[in-house]
């Protein structure tokens, strides 16, 4: 492919990953193949820089759609049986927020005090010393027994 066909699908894919944040959906509108993606990342120092600096754009990009939908919610129509529900002639609405993304957020910014904790207790003792030992002399032994079975 020549330089400029090259740079061209370059900067389309860019452009096309910065819109959709998904690497499938860029290639296909760059009429390139993802690995070509992957190996410009590889093989183009400048390419991999403006690719990471327009990752980190649609990073935050999403995460202020998360902080949207856990803190404003999103518009929902109620339904029932899966018909919207009208007062009047306008359709009622509810606000649905994600607990679920709320909590993401929550142990990405406050992780002291939001992130998963684990504790594991071992009982019993193991004597590792004794026990690495014991190997060391039956090791010994088992030598000393192959040097008499050849001489």
């Amino acid at each position: 492919m020549p330089r400029n066909g090259k740079l061209l699908k370059q900067r389309a894919f860019i452009a096309a990953y910065a819109q959709t944040a998904n690497m499938t959906a860029a290639a296909a509108a760059a009429k390139t193949q993802r690995s070509n993606h992957y190996k410009w990342v590889a093989d183009d120092e400048t390419y991999r820089r403006a690719f990471e600096a327009i990752q980190e754009e649609v990073g935050q990009t999403l995460e202020d759609e998360a902080v949207r939908r856990a803190h404003e919610g999103v518009k929902r129509p109620v339904l029932y049986k899966g018909v919207p529900v009208k007062q009047g002639r306008r359709i009622l609405y509810e606000i649905e927020y994600s607990d679920q993304l709320l909590l993401a957020l929550l142990k990405r910014f406050r992780p002291n005090l939001y992130r998963e904790r684990t504790v594991t207790e071992v009982s019993g003792s193991i004597e590792l010393v004794d026990r690495l030992q014991a190997a060391r002399k039956r090791l010994i032994e088992m030598r000393k027994n192959e040097g008499e079975k050849t001489g």
